[in-house]
This record gives C-alpha cells, structure tokens and sequence, in this order.
C-alpha cells in the first residue's frame, strides 16, 4: 500500500510541475506564417532555398516564441501569422487580457500644433483570436475578430478582398520618371474585388524578389477588414510621411509602452459584428490592415515581436473608456475686439475615462483661447477654435468672427531681458521679449542673429550657441515694428586638449532619409527644428553613426553631449 501511495504521489508532482512548465506567458508556437508580398519579405525571417512553408512557420516561431522579441513582418495588405500560446488567456472583464509586440513607434515632427496627433511608423494589423473548442491543440476553430476603434467606422472595408500575382524577376524594370528610389512601378501586380487594381513597387533599398519565395502558386489571395489609409505626406512632395496611429485594438499600431498594444478579448466579435462572449483564448492571427504606400517607406506591413499573456506578466492593467468623439456648445461665434465668451466642451462616452481636452486657436492674432474654453477677441477677422480630445485626438470646431479693433491697445515698445550676454559653444539660454503696455493686443514678436554661424535664435527666443564670435540678437514686435537688441558673446569653452581635438573632428550632416553623424560616439543627442520644437532624442552608437531621418526643407538643431562638452551643429535642408 505504501509501494502505491508513492507511485500516486510521484505521478501528482509530475504532473503539477508539468502544469507548472506550461504556463508560459509567451507564444509557444507559430502554426502558420503567409505574407503577402513586401519589401522585407523573405528577410525577416530569410528565406533559405528549399524552405517550405513549415520551415518558414518554424523561423518565425524561432523568431518571435518564448520571448526571444526577433522580428517578422507581414508585407502587405492581408499578410498574416498565426500564433498560440500554451494554454488559455482568460477573458477577464475590464482588463487587458494579452499585449502583441512589434515596432509602432511616434515621430515627434507631428504638424499638429500644441496638441499632437500621434503617429509616426504606426502600420496597423488587424488581430483575431480563436479558442481550442475541439481539443486538438490547433487554430481550425472558428475565428473572431477584435473590433477596434475603427471597426465600425463608415472608411472601414469589410469582406476586403485582394490577389497579388508571382512577378517575373527578370522582366525589365518601370522606375519612376522623377522619383530615384522606386526602380519598379510595375513589380508585383494586385487586384481587388472591387476596390481597384494596381502595383507593389520595388525600391532600391531592398533587392531580393519580394514574392514569399516558398510559395509556387502563381498568385495569393487575401480577404478580411480593411481600415482607411493612416498615412499623411507631410512633405507634400513625397520625402515625409507619418503613419499615424489608430486609436487603439491594432497590433503595430501603437508602442510597446502604451497599454494600447494591449487587448482585450471582450472585443471579440462574430462574422456580423455581433459581440461574443468568450471565457478565454488559445490563439491569435494577425494579418496586415492597410493596403497603402508611402513613398520611398514602402509598403505599410505589419510587424511582429512577440506576444504575451498580461495575466501572467502582471500588465493586466483595467481597459479604459476611451472617448469617441467632442462637441461644442457653439459652432459659430460673433464678439466685438476686446470681448470675451465661454466655449464648453462635451465628450462621448460620458464616462470616458481621460477627459482632458487642449484648446487651440488657428488664428491667435485675432483670438485667444484659454485652457478652460474662454474665447478673447482680439483683433478684426476670423480665427477657428478648436477643442480637442487628448484621447483620441477628436476635434470639434467653433468658428470666431471678430467685429472691429480694441482702441488704445497698440505696442508702443519692447525690451529684452538681458542686454549683453555670454556663452559658450553648444550651450542654450532664453531671451524674454517685455512688451509695452501689458495689455497690448497684439505681443507677436519675430527674432534674427545677425551673425548665425555664432549663435542662431528660434521664433520662440531660444538661443543656441555654436561657435566663438560676437552676434547682435534682435527682437521686433509685429505691431509697430519696435525693436530691441541684445548683443551676445561666445567664448571658447575650457576643455582638455583632447575633448577640443573630438570637439573640432565631429561632424553633423543631412542625406536624404538619413542623418549622418561622425566622431559623436556615445554622445546624448537632441535634434530639435528651429521653432525649438524637439523631433528626435538619441545616443550616437558608434563613430561613424546613420539614423533615419526624414526632414522637411527648413534648419535643424542637433545638439550632442559628451563627457561634459556641449556641441550644437546646424543643418540646413534645402
């Protein structure tokens, strides 16, 4: 009896510890991985001659299982990877129940004023998830989408239906007639049902076929949910694009950081639309969301690092309520110069958990508008104030006329807060434009460096120092053209020989799509554009360093700092 009261013991603890082993919080397993075709395609994973579509699911499992955060990406639109973990993610309601890893991150650079849409390289994925209903430990269960913030938004295409079709890799090449990084607009053919027809170009930043080179059939198809193009060409001439970001339930979408590349199951829902209820979920497909190009960027394709049950990792933070949308009390508003009226602001849900909103006028000159939604009139014409939902970057919109002028309000001076100053080269400081009266309505004030290559100053009166010399900075008013000057000196700075013989060898350049640094390693770098705003923060890796960079023509400040020594480097974009 004590012979099997043994066995029975020994059979539960090897039992338990197997339980125990197969809690992973991470995926398990790759069941299947079928891009569409990309521009990184048949490198993230390699493809090897040979591999089929088994070995290719089991490099991107090698890739992205058990933590190892390797990278594959899904190509265009429709491509996708099929994942699971070892066990069941339970469906636990207000939480977020797992996180989908990949590379979404933002560019600084928005043009959206004082309240920043998010976006940058933001490539969403639509996410699906399945249960092992019939125990078999694989993903042939029916599949329920994760209705995100899109999905039931009149852009959005359901039953979106594309084909894609083997190109001949030695056929001759159609690049573009003005544009030198698309050497074929002609590559890879795709239709739809419906929704028009067109190309995947090949650039010259990638020369493998971009076709999923295990694949014989001569064309791929895919269908699903299609979201509206995310992307802006900023530049207006093809060199700027920001993908940004849908507002939340979208792998790659938005950083690893923010809780919005989490989900949460109880977003399922059927075919139809319908919301379902499930107690949990074994896996999870992923495919590609947009069909878009975005010049010399590519193709948008969804990326992939990993994934993670929330639940076992402690990240299983409460869902919010997010807004969808903001309205206004007023859509039209007429006040005399000098007058003043209140905008209030409604949000949707009223329950929506962050309900901060930033106001903004188009038209400051003319009028103002606080933090609270108080409107000043300041001057004759018309100004649109805008209202808009920190979550979500929802806007709503009251447009200001504004009748006449405010008598007795005009500038009469202006000084500066400093006369005579001393700096050094890569040091920063601020000059304070001191308006006459106080209660002038019109304080716009414009700055110049008589001597830039000494010292330049943003619009908002920040100065940079870059070398050794003397400049004459000056202040003019808007109003009245009153000026004030204030003349500054930089002087070497005291620095060992050797810090001087790095500080003279380092160098700051622009290509196009790149910035080039040399003889910074290890540097803290912050490259701000001219109004001081702050587009990119960085350590220069090695001696010779290349970072994507994508500006828009204008002047750029890189500022770097290293064992002490502060250097500022101008660069021009023509």
């Amino acid at each position: 009896m004590k012979t099997a009261n043994v066995f029975l013991l020994a059979a539960c603890l090897m039992q338990a510890g197997s339980l125990m082993q197969a809690q992973s919080p991470y995926i398990h397993k790759v069941y299947d991985y079928m891009p569409a075709p990309g521009q990184f395609i048949n490198e993230l994973p390699e493809y090897t001659p040979g591999d089929t579509r088994e070995d290719m699911a089991l490099k991107a499992e090698e890739a992205i299982a058990n933590n190892n955060q390797g990278m594959i990406s899904l190509g265009g639109y429709g491509g996708y990877a099929v994942f699971g973990f070892d066990h069941e993610v339970e469906n636990k309601p207000g939480r977020y129940d797992f996180k989908i890893l990949a590379n979404a991150f933002y560019a600084n650079a928005n043009p959206n004023g004082d309240a920043s849409k998010e976006g940058g390289s933001c490539e969403p994925g639509i996410v699906m998830v399945a249960r092992d209903d019939n125990g078999n430990g694989l993903p042939d269960d029916p599949w329920y989408e994760l209705a995100g913030s899109e999905y039931h938004r009149p852009q959005t295409i359901k039953g979106y239906r594309i084909t894609y079709y083997k190109p001949d890799e030695a056929k001759d090449r159609v690049p573009h007639p003005t544009y030198p990084y698309l050497n074929d607009m002609e590559y890879i053919p795709w239709t739809t049902n419906g929704y028009g027809s067109g190309y995947l170009y090949r650039n010259t930043f990638h020369h493998q076929p971009y076709y999923p080179q295990w694949i014989d059939d001569e064309s791929i198809t895919f269908e699903g949910t299609r979201l509206a193009d995310n992307y802006v060409d900023e530049s207006g001439v093809g060199t700027y694009y920001v993908q940004y970001a849908y507002h939340w339930g979208y792998a790659d979408n938005q950083p690893n950081t923010d809780n919005r590349s989490n989900f949460s199951i109880e977003w399922a829902v059927d075919a139809g639309g319908n919301p379902v209820s499930l107690p949990g979920i074994r896996f999870v497909k992923v495919y590609t969301g947009v069909n878009q190009y975005c010049g010399w960027l590519g193709e948008t394709s969804t990326e992939i690092l990993g994934a993670e049950d929330l639940h076992l990792t402690g990240g299983d933070a409460e869902t919010p309520v997010f807004v969808d949308g903001i309205s206004l009390n007023r859509a039209t508003l007429s006040l005399a110069a000098g007058e003043t009226a209140a905008l209030s602001a409604t949000l949707s849900p009223a329950n929506a958990t962050n309900r901060n909103i930033t106001w903004r006028s188009a038209a400051p000159a003319i009028a103002t508008v606080s933090a609270t939604g108080q409107v000043t009139a300041l001057s004759a014409g018309t100004a649109l104030i805008q209202a808009i939902s920190n979550d979500g970057y929802h806007i709503a919109a009251c447009n200001v006329t504004v009748r006449g002028a405010a008598p007795g309000e005009s500038v009469t001076g202006v000084a500066l807060n400093y006369t005579q100053m001393e700096m050094h080269p890569g040091e920063v400081a601020a000059l304070q434009a001191i308006i006459s009266p106080e209660g002038a309505v019109n304080k716009a004030v414009s700055w110049t460096s008589s001597n830039t290559d000494v010292a330049e100053i943003t619009v908002s009166g920040v100065l940079i120092a870059f070398a050794p010399g003397t400049t004459l900075i000056t202040v003019r008013t808007n109003d009245g053209g009153h000026t004030a000057t204030c003349t500054l000196t930089v002087s070497p700075a005291a620095v060992s020989s050797e810090a001087a013989a790095a500080v003279q060898a380092a160098q700051a350049l622009y290509a196009p799509g790149w910035l080039c640094l040399y003889n910074l390693e290890g540097a803290a770098c912050t490259l701000a554009s001219i109004s001081g705003q702050i587009l990119q923060t960085f350590r220069a890796a090695s001696p010779a360093c290349r970072l994507p960079a994508h500006l828009p023509p204008g002047i750029y400040i890189l500022r770097a700092q290293k064992q002490g020594v502060a250097q500022s480097f101008k660069i021009i974009v023509r």
